[in-house]
């Protein structure tokens, strides 16, 4: 079939926003779709925009699907209507974003394809998506324009899912999830790149999760039979007072582990934060401590991959993305 090539259908910003902000600090791509998921994400923006030293400068971006070209008529009918889509999804963000909002434009083409490529164009610090959260991790991402962009781009995304009802302007209670690896040093270090964007005196806590049953499982097979006889039973039982010993021996361990890169990103730069510790599953523990903590967002660091389908699906991540209602900031690496 004919394929057509994504290319800028209008392009422009507001007149009163023609001039890029003084003294921003930081560049954020805002794709719209003029659902009320782009709505929440709207305000999410201008709440942090409200505080003292965040400035930002928001290119709002909607994609319209490529029309048939090919078709004069069809080609005329499909241009109205993307300028009509497109205005009414500038329209519910328009006066949100009004103090912050530099440009909007509008492009044809793939959506996560266009989105990436923007972002990379406008050298953009941060992209932020509303999304919508499904309980069901395995259908939340495959196949959505979420997944997709993260799989094309290593510029950091924002996903909120819900109503943000954190108080406009106020210093954020936010977690990072690290466990050592590059991509938390990632996610660390663009914290404390953009500090700004968090408040004067944010409340940030550096959580490690060591999952116990799985660093018990290599001294200690799941798969053996019951004991049935007298000499296995004291057997297991003696193998349950190791493991019971080995417990708090192999949490500060994996707690050392995951913050001796860490802890010195954040000592350096003079920045605040909270360690806490945590056991269990990963993703479920995190998701679960963002609810009860009443965080107002999650960063965590990730490795992206072509493979759309598995950039996220099934990773800690994902179980965090659908299990929870507070905003997620994903850090490629």
């Amino acid at each position: 079939g004919i394929q057509a090539k994504a290319e800028p259908a209008a392009q422009g910003g507001r007149p009163d926003r023609a001039v890029p902000l003084k003294g921003a600090n930081m560049k954020i791509l805002f794709p719209v779709d003029g659902s009320e998921y782009s709505v929440h994400a709207a305000h999410v923006i201008a709440r942090r925009a409200e505080l003292q030293n965040f400035n930002p400068e928001v290119c709002v971006l909607n994609v319209q699907k490529a029309a048939e070209l090919m078709i004069p008529a069809l080609k005329l009918r499909r241009s109205a209507a993307t300028n009509r889509q497109s205005e009414a999804a500038f329209k519910k963000v328009r006066d949100i974003l009004k103090n912050v909002m530099t440009e909007e434009k509008v492009v044809i083409g793939n959506p996560a394809q266009v989105i990436a490529e923007e972002a990379d164009r406008e050298k953009a610090d941060l992209i932020v998506m509303g999304s919508r959260g499904l309980s069901d991790f395995a259908k939340l991402f495959l196949g959505s324009v979420s997944t997709a962009v993260l799989a094309r781009t290593t510029v950091p995304v924002m996903l909120i899912r819900s109503e943000y009802t954190s108080e406009p302007g106020k210093e954020l209670k936010v977690c990072v999830a690290v466990d050592g690896s590059p991509y938390s040093e990632a996610a660390a270090r663009y914290i404390v790149a953009h500090r700004e964007m968090f408040g004067e005196k944010p409340d940030v806590r550096v959580v490690t999760v060591v999952d116990v049953a799985e660093a018990i499982a290599y001294e200690y097979p799941t798969d053996v039979p019951l004991p049935e006889i007298p000499a296995e039973r004291e057997a297991a039982e003696k193998n349950m007072d190791e493991i019971q010993q080995l417990i708090p021996e192999i949490e500060e361990k994996g707690k050392k582990e995951a913050m001796s890169t860490i802890r010195p990103i954040f000592e350096q730069a003079n920045f605040p934060v909270t360690e806490v510790a945590l056991t269990g599953d990963p993703g479920t523990e995190i998701a679960n401590y963002a609810k009860t903590e009443k965080l107002d967002l999650v960063i965590m660091g990730t490795r992206g991959r072509d493979n759309v389908a598995s950039v996220i699906l099934g990773s800690v991540t994902s179980r965090v993305a659908a299990d929870g209602s507070v905003p997620l900031l994903v850090i490629p690496a």
